[in-house]
């Protein structure tokens, strides 16, 4: 049964979401307004002013000038995990709950992971394109270039949950021995998936034959893979990061690529985003390149998208959300859903 009409709060979504589910959810119970890149600002303006919930999706950025301009605000809802667009402090002082949807991307993510490693170690790019470039068979000899992942060592560089599947996925693929780095993860945690826990990042470094990228984005991991981390890496090693763009120095992968201290690179995600064609990343060799899909699958989104739903039906209702990330700004938030005067008396998403 859906709210009067006089109650309906209003939700503002930055984009559609990944998923139309979590729109259906929304369209009943509240006035849905869906602005598309890129917004005339006279229409965000007014989206924003009347707005009870926000829910940007890349490339929209969440920061102290857009919070002001939205002071009925309760709730800010994060497209997926990440929450590097919205500034949370800012959320926090202002009394605005934001919220993310986490454990949708560990079946996903880690599996674009171990297809970029398949991708470095094959070749599957550049044999591809020989292939359409009519002179595939002149390269069928460049074998020394191809590897084979099947006991080799892979270093996973934080052990959350989708480290923890991708380390556990390569060791029952491809019998790797697997060294992890995270010293927020205690040891048993890591030796239960069949890893081998390691004190320091060096050490995984100049062990790895491929090193995979899992660690949030903090102050401590940003820039953590720079010139001298990538100088401790073995010439024949390859660099997968699906985590976040901002923990590799991008300007020291590249020197590393054109100067072959490393062997290969996939990325996912990057420094500055969307990349466009002039990127310097494009024209180097040994590089594989993906627009930060790899938490992308079907069923991930729906997901996503549900749970984005849910926790901004939870919070206009006065409920805390499933995923607050700073329980700081809940008590003001919730007064502000008071106000309302919303509940609702749905199924849940």
């Amino acid at each position: 049964m859906s709210p009067p009409a006089a109650v309906r709060p209003r939700v503002v979504l930055l984009e559609p979401m990944y998923h139309p589910a979590g729109m259906d959810a929304l369209r009943g119970p509240c006035e849905l307004v869906v602005l598309e890149h890129p917004v005339d600002p006279a229409t965000l303006e007014a989206a924003l002013a009347g707005a009870h919930a926000l829910a940007p999706r890349y490339p929209h950025r969440v920061d102290d000038a857009l919070l002001a301009r939205a002071p009925k605000l309760v709730v800010v809802a994060c497209s997926g995990r990440g929450t590097d667009a919205v500034d949370l402090e800012a959320a926090t002082r202002r009394g605005v709950a934001v919220v993310n949807n986490p454990g949708f991307g560990r079946r996903p993510v880690s599996e674009t992971a171990i297809a970029l490693m398949l991708a470095l170690a094959k070749r599957i790019v550049p044999s591809d394109r020989f292939m359409r470039e009519g002179v595939g068979w002149r390269h069928r000899t460049d074998y020394e270039r191809f590897v084979d992942l099947d006991g080799r060592t892979l270093g996973v560089v934080g052990m959350g949950e989708i480290g923890t599947e991708t380390a556990r996925k390569a060791i029952a693929a491809f019998s790797m021995r697997v060294l992890a780095y995270d010293p927020h993860v205690p040891r048993e945690r890591i030796e239960a998936v069949g890893a081998h826990p390691v004190g320091h990042l060096d050490e995984l470094l100049r062990a790895a034959d491929v090193v995979s990228l899992h660690p949030e984005l903090n102050e401590e991991t940003r820039g953590m893979i720079g010139d001298r981390e990538l100088g401790l890496m073995k010439p024949t090693a390859f660099l997968v990061n699906t985590s976040r763009g901002k923990v590799v120095r991008q300007d020291a992968l590249a020197r590393a690529l054109r100067e072959g201290r490393i062997a290969g690179a996939a990325l996912d995600v990057y420094e500055d985003e969307p990349v466009g064609a002039d990127s310097p990343l494009i024209g180097l060799d040994g590089i594989v390149l993906t627009p930060h899909v790899a938490g992308l699958s079907a069923d991930a989104v729906r997901g996503m998208s549900l749970s984005t739903a849910r926790q901004v039906l939870q919070a206009l209702s006065g409920r805390r959300p499933d995923h607050l990330l700073d329980p700081r700004a809940w008590d003001a938030a919730a007064g502000r859903a008071a106000g309302l005067g919303f509940r609702y008396e749905g199924e849940w998403p």
